[in-house]
């Protein structure tokens, strides 16, 4: 099933356009099923979301990897935020679908998930609970899908967009020492 979401909204320029119907014909099951398994269109794209955000969590827990636990914490939220991007510009229609038209979105499980991550690393680097939690969710916020296609429209390249990530982390938190 959620095999089948993802290619549909792959095939799609209109990510809002596919049904629950479409999916379910394409799993090859009833929409009674989809909607018992996922509770919603909004559950299942969560489902879809969670299955292709775990590589971001293996690499999480890898001891050497550019956002394992052994990075400082201020490069580890650069890692994780360039990671996210990349995410999102690999997969725009499935991030439109859930962004754009989902209902709820700062309490879907990916978005709680990637919040209290990056809450945690911004509180590593030495800020208050508070300002961790309002910076996670700017950061969250400069990653928006709108925001991320009208910044590619004034023709920023996915590099560009990396660099300002990093830059504006390094203005929030500092740079981590080494």
């Amino acid at each position: 099933m959620l095999a089948a979401a993802e290619t549909l909204l792959a095939g799609t320029t209109s990510p809002a356009a596919v049904s629950m119907d479409e999916i379910a014909a394409a799993a090859g099951v009833g929409k009674g099923t989809l909607f018992r398994a996922f509770g919603s269109r909004d559950g299942l794209l969560d489902a879809v979301f969670a299955s292709r955000l775990d590589p971001l969590r293996q690499e999480l827990n890898r001891p050497g990897s550019p956002v394992g636990p052994d990075v400082p914490a201020a490069d580890r939220l650069v890692g994780v935020l360039l990671l996210l991007l990349d995410f999102k510009l690999d997969n725009p229609r499935l991030t439109t679908a859930r962004e754009m038209n989902g209902t709820a979105l700062l309490q879907a499980p990916h978005y709680r998930w990637v919040h209290r991550l990056l809450q945690d690393l911004v509180a590593k680097t030495g800020r208050t609970a508070d300002s961790a939690d309002v910076a996670a969710h700017l950061l969250l916020g400069a990653l928006r899908v709108e925001v991320i296609t009208e910044l590619q429209a004034a023709g920023m390249t996915r590099e560009q967009l990396g660099r300002y990530l990093e830059d504006v982390v390094h203005r929030l938190v500092g740079p981590d020492e080494h």
